[in-house]
């Protein structure tokens, strides 16, 4: 399993320093230790050099929407990288900034003492601005590594405006990519051993104790039950393959409880990356048909690439596909700081200029969206959903974006309280599968719909009388009740 060169994006064009002390591997989004093409990258260079190799990894506490919920989730997946890094003799630099030490220029002084600094390519949050501003403040070189998917973002061509056009693509690149996918061990004793002291007083591990200390949001509180982190993300994983993918094509839809659904409910542990969609395609891979390496189908359908398992390949389209479709959009556009305008396709920015004067048979307030005290209670059981657990089922997902546009004063209104709503509270949120997930709801993605409606125009209409009549909801309401 070679390194594949179309995972590289330099950062900067600054020549490696071979005096260097190391070789840094600056951990912002694949927050794991197996798995990872941007380590096992570390690693080579690391050999090459023959120089130590260290990994840094850290977490400010100003970042938008800093909570107790996500700044936890985070920190355990923190706590698990020092362990596991002890385990196998990776040198690990943890970094959690408090009011006293915010931890400014740490970085940039770390890397000054490195040959190369190697990091993780990811297109959204504050991921590209501390990539692109370390790239211009040292003279190391810097280097981002593509690990978000199985084929290198770079590989997929042209940016596409539907999943049926991207599918194929992927397809055809996945033989090769998946024959270059990355360690499930890291080749760490390939590495020169050589202690080296970090210029900080590193992180202890003790989350409760730290959280404890930080003037974080208290009122996203953790999630009880959940727990962050690489084991607990393969943890998830397997209790998918042994309760959930059997069910997973003909029950997905059905709004249910976690506990009831067939949802891997992976999606956190891939946003913090404590696991990669390599290690979860190779998972269901392997239990489906007993080897990760299959037989593949013909490009560009949805069934029947993945073998011959239904379930695998809807699970597998929409961990690939769907997923990749929103990383290659943001990489074009960076969603999260762009326009409707800049975000949407043309025939949706038409569809809602045209219906624009509309009246709105409601109008609601940001406190009332929040509150979830609106006049419809399916919409409010996901809201509390979403609120209490930090996830909510798909299906209600996107009713939930659906009439939040159609009760909003104007489109722009409907996604500012989405992203807000959504980057708040959802363990997932602040990704590009967020973004893309909120804009399917206007449109992208999509094609027009006939009848035209006041409000969404030509958009996909959704409703909660037609979802009541769909699907048996009593379990689902009395799961969201129950929430405490």
């Amino acid at each position: 399993m070679s390194f594949n060169e179309a995972r590289r994006r330099p950062a900067n064009d600054r020549p490696i320093a071979r005096d260097g002390e190391y070789v840094l591997y600056w951990v912002q989004a694949y927050r794991r230790l197996s798995h990872n093409h941007a380590l096992d990258y570390a690693i080579k260079c690391a050999r090459e050099l023959k120089r130590p190799l260290v990994v840094y990894e850290g977490l400010r506490l100003d970042y938008p929407w800093a909570s107790e919920r996500i700044h936890r989730f985070a920190l355990e997946g923190m706590r698990a990288n020092r362990a596991e890094a002890a385990r196998i003799g990776l040198q690990y630099w943890p970094f959690v900034a408090a009011p006293e030490d915010p931890g400014r220029g740490l970085v940039r002084k770390i890397a000054a003492r490195a040959c190369m600094v190697v990091t993780d390519f990811y297109p959204c949050f504050v991921v590209p601005e501390q990539t692109e501003a370390l790239a211009r403040k040292t003279d190391r070189q810097v280097i981002a590594i593509d690990g978000n998917s199985v084929a290198p973002l770079a590989t997929l061509g042209a940016t596409v405006s539907a999943a049926a056009h991207l599918r194929p693509r992927i397809h055809k690149q996945f033989r090769d990519a998946w024959a270059h996918r990355a360690k499930a061990e890291p080749e760490v004793a390939s590495v020169p051993v050589r202690s080296v002291e970090a210029p900080f007083a590193t992180w202890d591990g003790d989350v409760d104790r730290t959280l404890a200390a930080l003037p974080i949001d208290r009122s996203v509180a953790s999630v009880r039950g959940v727990t962050g982190g690489a084991p607990a993300a393969n943890e998830r994983l397997a209790a998918f393959l042994d309760e959930g993918l059997a069910r997973y094509a003909d029950h997905r839809s059905n709004p249910s409880s976690p506990e009831d659904g067939p949802s891997s409910r992976l999606s956190p542990y891939l946003h913090f990356g404590h696991i990669s969609v390599e290690a979860i395609v190779a998972g269901v891979l392997a239990r489906a048909y007993g080897t990760p390496d299959i037989a593949l189908g013909s490009p560009g359908k949805r069934e029947g690439f993945y073998g011959t398992d239904p379930n695998v390949n809807g699970f597998l389209d929409q961990a690939i596909t769907w997923r990749d479709v929103g990383f290659q959009w943001h990489v074009e556009r960076r969603l999260d700081t762009a326009s409707l305008a800049r975000a949407l396709p043309a025939w949706v920015q038409a569809t809602l200029a045209k219906h624009a004067d509309d009246p709105r048979k409601h109008v609601y307030t940001a406190e009332e969206w929040e509150a979830a005290a609106t006049h419809d209670r399916l919409w409010n059981a996901a809201q509390t959903e979403l609120a209490r657990t930090g996830a909510m089922h798909n299906y209600m997902r996107m009713l939930w974006g659906k009439k939040v546009l159609e009760w909003s004063r104007t489109p722009e209104e409907a996604y500012r309280t989405l992203v807000h709503l959504n980057n708040k509270y959802a363990l997932d949120g602040r990704d590009p599968s967020s973004y893309t997930g909120i804009l399917w709801c206007f449109g992208l993605f999509d094609r027009p719909w006939a009848p035209e409606r006041p409000v969404l125009g030509s958009i996909r209409y959704m409703s909660s009388d037609n979802t009541a009549k769909k699907f048996k909801l009593d379990g689902y309401l009395a799961y969201v009740r129950d929430l405490k």
